[in-house]
């Protein structure tokens, strides 16, 4: 039974992070291909090749020699990871995922070490790659800061709101995260309508038109990472 895993070489000391990924079919386990990753891939040069070859069949963990038995000739896949942190992370993910990987191995050219990522749902593999590639933040561009908690509502605005929305949201799961995901989710449903269901605080504003339903309206992207973090899609 094939275990499928993903190897990666995250290039980011450039200000521009790119990935490269190629795609292991068979003993994707950390005991063979992530020691034989470790063993004889374990500088920049050897890990940027392996993660160049496209299609591996199998890697030998014990010997660090890799071949494709199979007619599949694929190239590599590059991508240029967003701007945004978080998004940089949940691309990685996807991509694990995206192959069937029950593993994903990523190499980082910035302090040039391999981190292994088991895939457990793509919410805990965004958790755990933003954990193990927190050096990288400032790499990417990050969400602006939060409105301070001592805000006033009167201070929430028309220009501020989604801004002021996401990070409130942010902070909800980040305190509360293992909650249950139905009961956040609520919980966004709930801010949502308090800042935008009103006409009174809700003017004629592009993609808000009048007491439209918030939740619609807003950004199609947030709108995903909100029921996404709330386990409502995978």
């Amino acid at each position: 039974m094939a275990t499928r895993a993903l190897i990666a070489y995250l290039d980011a000391k450039d200000g521009n992070p790119t990935l490269t990924t190629t795609y292991n079919h068979y003993d994707g386990y950390p005991e063979n291909l992530g020691k034989g990753l470790e063993n004889f891939y374990d500088d920049d040069t050897k890990a940027n090749e392996v993660a160049n070859a496209g299609y591996i069949s199998f890697l030998d963990g014990d010997s660090g020699e890799y071949k494709n038995t199979s007619s599949n000739k694929q190239s590599p896949k590059k991508t240029q990871l967003p701007s945004n942190f978080n998004d940089a992370m949940m691309e990685i993910a996807e991509q694990i995922d995206g192959v069937g990987g029950d593993y994903g191995y990523v190499w980082c050219n910035e302090n040039e070490e391999w981190i292994t990522i088991k895939n457990n749902g793509i919410r805990s593999m965004v958790e755990n790659l933003e954990m193990a590639l927190a050096h990288l933040k400032d790499k990417f561009e990050m969400m602006p800061e939060r409105p301070d908690q001592t805000m006033e509502e009167g201070m929430v605005t028309p220009d501020n709101r989604v801004e002021y929305l996401a990070h409130a949201l942010d902070m909800v799961w980040k305190r509360g995260r293992g909650n249950n995901s139905i009961d956040f989710y609520s919980l966004a449903q709930s801010l949502v309508k308090d800042m935008f269901d009103s006409e009174e605080t809700t003017p004629e504003i592009p993609g808000f038109e009048g007491t439209r339903d918030a939740l619609d309206a807003l950004e199609e992207g947030f709108v995903h990472k909100m029921k996404f973090r709330a386990g409502i899609i995978k």
